[in-house]
């Protein structure tokens, strides 16, 4: 699959967070309080974190985990899988999907 800007569905994720990876990395980047709050933000409502040590060509798994159970804790997925969210996003867009042609 080709890699899409628009639909982040399209990228891979990162298997394991990388050394220097904010959310979880052994040797994390240092950000500002208000720059991990933004990173957050996105992660709760927005979209995914990309992987920087893979040039954003990866979601990043740190940055995903951390969404996992997010998305857990509100009830949107039942467990906090890869495939509880592809399976919940597939579920959405076949909904959306559906919607648009009845119109």
């Amino acid at each position: 699959m080709t890699l899409n800007p628009t639909d982040l569905r399209t990228y891979p994720v990162q298997p394991k967070p990388c050394r220097t990876c904010p959310f979880a990395g052994r040797n994390p980047i240092e950000l500002l309080p208000e720059r991990y709050q933004h990173f957050l933000a996105n992660l709760f409502g927005q979209g995914q974190h990309l992987c920087h040590s893979v040039d954003n060509q990866k979601i990043c798994r740190g940055g995903r985990e951390i969404q996992l159970r997010w998305l857990c804790l509100i009830g949107a997925l039942n467990e906090p899988t890869d495939e509880a969210f592809n399976a919940a996003v597939d579920e959405v867009m076949r909904k959306l999907n559906d919607k648009a042609q009845s119109l």
